[in-house]
């Protein structure tokens, strides 16, 4: 009996499910919760190149973590794709650049808040200590907008 049960699942094994059987909205959870994670992994998956038009998967992916050769086509239209979404890594990076490097600090601000709306920890960082340095009032406001970060990260 164990024998058969057993020849069973191997042949089940062997005819195997592929995951693109699976209902869509499941495969882009899981595309996106691995893009987010992982996004080298991701791109070198072909469920995800095949998956490129989702937009939740470029709202959420870190493009810090992705590597590219310098100046590539592949680079600018994710970058692009990802600015489009207002991706929060994204516009931190924005941010960074167009406050310290263009001194358009006006812009860079928001979109420094803009990322900070959106959770993203370093522009929660950055953006507190840069309030810290405006006065009393606007100190109040970083230090409530550090602590509210650091509670709900832990």
């Amino acid at each position: 009996m164990a024998a058969s049960c057993s020849s069973e699942r191997m042949q089940t094994r062997q005819k195997g499910t592929r995951i693109t059987a699976l209902p869509s909205h499941l495969i882009e959870n899981i595309v996106t919760t691995v893009g987010g994670n992982s996004p080298i992994d991701a791109f070198n998956c072909k469920l995800f190149r095949d998956s490129l038009t989702l937009d939740a998967i470029y709202k959420t992916i870190d493009t810090n973590r992705l590597r590219f050769r310098p100046f590539s086509v592949q680079q600018y239209e994710v970058i692009s794709k990802c600015r489009k979404l207002n991706n929060p890594h994204v516009l931190f990076n924005d941010g960074i650049a167009k406050y310290f490097t263009i001194r358009e600090e006006i812009t860079g601000k928001q979109l420094l808040q803009d990322a900070v709306d959106q959770g993203q920890l370093d522009a929660i960082f950055v953006l507190g200590m840069m309030l810290m340095t405006e006065g009393i009032e606007r100190k109040q406001e970083a230090l409530i907008m550090l602590n509210s970060a650091y509670v709900n990260t832990r």
